[in-house]
Order: structure tokens, then C-alpha cells, then sequence
């Protein structure tokens, strides 16, 4: 449910790695994560476009519905909602004088063609930072974000820091996805 509710607020883009040579552009995927969870429509505030989301182990989450998502009037209290929560995170080290990535940021929302609402909604950023150090012997990397505030990570492969330096840029392309579909109680 937390990663449900950073999405939905879009939180901030923190963190990087790469693992490059010194010269040569290089990708890394991390990992994707997939979760799913189950959770019961405790509250609807309307005006606000505003869900309280009850989940399986009892922690609440609130949620706001975008404008996009058409059918907000068709939620009741008591369905439930069955959401399914994707991320996944590319790191490419770019060299000092390489351009600016081309997308910055993107939103969409697709609604399902169920009898009841659903939808996935994807929010895909890509932002550049700038390594400010770099620390093989602790395996860490400290990035300056383009709102100047410096971010230092560990990283679990050290190797990943071979050829990074302090001055190069690494632009992030962070991708969330939550497919959510709703079933009624009988």
C-alpha cells in the first residue's frame, strides 16, 4: 500500500547508479518489481476526488482519482479493489557535454472496458543528475538532482561504480504502473 500511495502522489525521483567506462554511454535496468494487494473502498469524498483504500492488513492508504479516470462516480463504499503495482528503474551514465534526455516527464491513464470501473495508470519520469562523488570503498555515490538537493545512495554492486566520476551525468528513467480493477460485493 505504500508504494500505491507514493505513486499516487508522484513522489520525488531519488538515487542513482551506473555502471560504465569512461568514455562509452552505457544502460542498466534494475530489477522490476510487481506487487499485488487487495483492498476494501472505506471512504469516497467526491468534491475531492479522494478514496480511502482499506488493505488486507488493516493500514489505510488514501488515493486521489485523476480527472481522467471517468468513472469515479461508479466506486461505492465496500468494493473491493484488486491493484497491481509495477516499477522498475533504468540508469544510463552519460558523459558531460551529452544532451539533455528528451522526455521529462508523462502521465496516462487507460480505463478498462469492465461492467466496473478500473483502470492502469503509468507515470513515467526521466530526470538527470549530476555525480557529485563517488565512493568505491563504502559503495556509494552522492548526485546532485536538477533541484540541487544531493542524494547519497549505496549501491550493491560496487563494480557499478567502475568508470563513474565526479561531474558526470546520469539520467534516470523511472517507470510506475498500477492496474486496479474493482469487484462488488454480493
Amino acid at each position: 500500500m505504500t508504494r500505491i500511495l507514493l505513486f499516487a502522489t508522484a513522489a520525488a525521483l531519488i538515487g542513482a547508479t551506473a555502471s560504465a567506462s569512461a568514455t562509452a554511454q552505457k544502460t542498466v535496468v534494475g530489477p522490476g518489481e510487481k506487487q499485488t494487494t487487495t483492498a476494501v473502498i472505506q471512504k469516497i469524498d467526491v468534491p475531492d476526488r479522494f478514496v480511502v483504500l482499506r488493505g488486507d492488513d488493516g493500514t489505510d492508504v488514501g488515493v486521489f482519482a485523476p480527472p481522467e479516470f471517468t468513472r469515479f462516480d461508479e466506486l461505492r463504499v465496500g468494493d473491493r479493489v484488486t491493484i497491481t503495482y509495477y516499477q522498475s528503474t533504468v540508469y544510463t551514465l552519460k558523459g558531460r557535454r551529452q544532451p539533455r534526455p528528451s522526455v521529462s516527464e508523462e502521465v496516462s491513464v487507460l480505463e478498462s472496458d469492465s461492467t466496473l470501473p478500473g483502470a492502469t495508470l503509468s507515470h513515467q519520469v526521466t530526470e538527470r543528475v549530476t555525480v557529485k562523488s563517488v565512493d568505491r570503498k563504502s559503495g556509494s555515490i552522492t548526485v546532485t538532482e536538477p533541484s540541487g538537493r544531493t542524494v547519497t545512495r549505496h549501491v550493491d554492486r560496487a563494480s557499478d561504480l567502475d568508470g563513474v566520476k565526479k561531474g558526470d551525468h546520469i539520467d534516470i528513467t523511472y517507470t510506475a504502473a498500477i492496474l486496479a480493477a474493482v469487484t462488488r460485493a454480493k
